[in-house]
């Protein structure tokens, strides 16, 4: 039988970890307009403006960032990556060598931190922008190894994982997060969904130990 009310805790323990973590709750790092060199690269990367290969790449980008992007031909044209970019989503590249797609992932990522650290964050469309074109790469590449099905859930996996997460962090400047509000989310849940199971079998034992006790004094006094 179904308990509303216990389907009803359970959401609201869900709620109140959202909250505490801040998931999908949008925390600039900066107030002022959006750098544009970046927000033109992410534009012309993801295919949402025209451009050369000039323009994938903010003049400065090396001096802040500490590495050179390199600029590669795939079946579309240029694209641009971070050389040493990796895939780091729960599938990984799975066999089905996704390294290009998660490099070129990465350095959308960090023209997202450049422009922050540039004094112009971009706004949420440049992290959607990159996680589209992320998904779009991994399906065009299964669909090039064959479509096999294998590959296509991989793909599934790593492009949901990466929206998952943009979400979880407001589609800001991707970064290193306080785990502290994690835990207690984590506790709450626990003690939520597992908390009353526990009570109950607890009780269950105690009335069970309380129940032989008495009648094993019962049987003494007789």
């Amino acid at each position: 039988m179904v308990s509303w009310k216990r389907i009803g805790i359970v959401l609201a323990a869900v709620l109140a970890s959202l909250a505490l973590t801040g998931a999908g709750q949008v925390s600039p790092v900066t107030s002022g307009p959006e750098n544009q060199a970046a927000a033109h690269a992410v534009a012309v990367a993801t295919g949402r403006a025209d451009g050369t290969g000039a323009d994938l790449v903010p003049p400065d980008f090396a001096e802040v960032m500490g590495y050179t992007p390199e600029l590669v031909l795939d079946g579309v044209g240029v694209r641009v990556i971070d050389p040493a970019g990796n895939c780091s989503s729960p599938a990984g590249s799975a066999g089905y060598d996704f390294d290009r797609a998660c490099r070129f992932h990465d350095y959308g990522y960090d023209l997202l931190r450049y422009a922050a650290d540039r004094g112009g964050e971009l706004g949420p469309w440049a992290r959607m922008a990159i996680d589209d074109q992320f998904g779009v790469d991994l399906r065009a590449h299964c669909a090039d190894l064959g479509g096999s099905p294998g590959c296509r859930a991989a793909a599934w996996a790593g492009e949901h994982a990466v929206r998952i997460n943009s979400w979880r962090q407001g589609y800001g400047v991707p970064g290193v997060e306080n785990p502290l509000p994690y835990v207690a989310a984590g506790v709450l849940l626990l003690t939520v969904c597992v908390g009353p199971r526990l009570a109950g079998r607890l009780h269950r034992a105690c009335v069970t130990v309380a129940t032989r006790s008495g009648c094993r004094a019962a049987g003494t006094a007789k």
